[in-house]
């Protein structure tokens, strides 16, 4: 894979998105604590990173008809344009602008994703795909570590305008990059002229939950992301009343949690090839609600200790899921795929940021971890003891040259034997 000059591009441009996405948003969190003092207030920045989720199948279906270099391009120039917005942000009483360069982050996000993910099925062989999901996600949970402290550092010695500069500087690094990418035939038509239809749009959910495989890993990861939106508000819970430090702490946990991560996507390839990517992704799930249940406890290192397992489910449960709807899923469908995996995912933590918001405002915040700890419990062992044991396969050996836009009928053949390494 380190060959190919396009991947290592890739990989570059997902290091500096990473490092600016990470550095930015969990920054606007402490920023948003500071201006107001509330939990809440931190609480919906993240909400507001996460509502854009909506618009996911919409997106899809840009991502799908537009080569992914320039999308990816173009999110990262509109990014880099609206972090500038901050410059703005001097008290409480324009809180609305961090959450609007919070929720334009979320949009470009998505974008960036969806792209990234077509890019990958087109340069990477099936074989290979957990070990490029892999060296990808360890890629961002390495910038992990540092971003939230370069970040947070940032904002606290030199206020928020520098850390402004600093992401949109990143960004448009981010842009050239990309525009460093050999252009590819990445897309069904490769046009944006196509008729957008409601069937179109809804073609990446239905490919979703049409697919046995893919319908009971989603099942599991939407229960499961259903919890994972407490966190925005237990952590900021965690650092005041457990281990009464400053807000600006968050940025070690999130650091201690990123080396955690590291540790995870080193693994997730070996852990995919030997288990498969639905045994892997319900370890990853069992492992998360182990470390939600050290964050109810007491003391500095049993806490650390809880965020670094914590840290080394994520990238089980993620790449094990990316990998499985990458595997099953058409070329020409891919961006919609990913951006309705988007949405099974982070329309569950949209609403369980906002309700984990409003919660910790009456709610002992041990109690809600203690939430989060059963439902990622059951939601892993559900993942173990549906393992399907059924042979790899190509999803786009034997299909149409279009088998999304062609024709009214855009899912893939229900009768296709499709694999389960999972």
């Amino acid at each position: 894979m380190f060959r190919n000059t396009a991947f290592r591009l890739l990989l570059l441009g997902q290091v500096l998105t990473s490092f600016a996405g990470n550095a930015l948003f969990l920054s606007l969190g402490v920023w948003a604590k500071d201006l107001t003092g509330s939990n809440t207030a931190a609480g919906l920045v993240f909400f507001f990173v996460t509502l854009p989720v909506v618009c996911g199948p919409f997106i899809g279906h840009v991502v799908d008809r537009f080569h992914r270099r320039s999308v990816l391009m173009v999110a990262c120039g509109a990014t880099a344009a609206l972090v500038m917005l901050l410059l703005l942000v001097h008290s409480a009483h324009r809180m609305w602008l961090v959450y609007v360069v919070a929720a334009g982050y979320g949009v470009a996000a998505i974008f960036v994703r969806a792209a990234q993910a077509g890019l990958i099925k087109t340069l990477i062989p099936p074989q290979d795909l957990a070990a490029a999901n892999a060296y990808l996600r360890s890629a961002g949970d390495a910038l992990r570590v540092v971003s939230p402290l370069v970040g947070v550092g940032v904002y606290a010695v030199t206020g928020g305008p520098v850390l402004a500069g600093l992401v949109a500087g990143l960004y448009v690094l981010a842009l050239v990059v990309f525009r460093l990418l050999p252009r590819m035939r990445d897309t069904a038509e490769g046009t944006g002229r196509e008729e957008l239809s409601l069937r179109r749009l809804g073609a990446g959910l239905r490919h979703l939950w049409s697919h046995t495989p893919l319908a009971v890993m989603t099942a599991a990861v939407s229960a499961a992301f259903c919890v994972l939106g407490f966190f925005d508000s237990t952590d900021f819970a965690v650092v005041q009343d457990s281990l009464h430090r400053a807000p600006s702490f968050f940025s070690v946990l999130t650091s201690v949690q990123g080396a955690g991560s590291i540790v995870g996507g080193l693994t997730a390839a070996l852990l995919i090839r030997r288990l498969g990517e639905h045994r892997t992704a319900g370890i990853g799930l069992a492992v998360m609600a182990f470390g939600a249940l050290g964050m109810t406890l007491g003391g500095l290192a049993v806490v650390l200790g809880a965020f670094v397992l914590f840290g080394v489910g994520v990238p089980w449960l993620a790449v094990g899921y990316s990998t499985t709807w990458q595997r099953h899923t058409p070329g020409p469908l891919i961006g919609r795929v990913s951006t309705a995996a988007d949405l099974s995912m982070l329309g569950p933590q949209a609403a369980s940021v906002l309700l984990g918001a409003v919660l910790i405002g009456f709610v002992p915040y041990r109690v809600l971890l203690l939430v989060c700890c059963v439902v990622l419990l059951g939601a892993g062992i559900a993942l173990l003891v549906t393992h399907d044991r059924s042979s790899d396969r190509d999803p786009e050996a034997g299909t149409p040259s279009s088998p999304a836009d062609s024709g009214p009928d855009d899912r893939a053949p229900r009768n296709r034997q499709t694999e389960q390494t999972t």
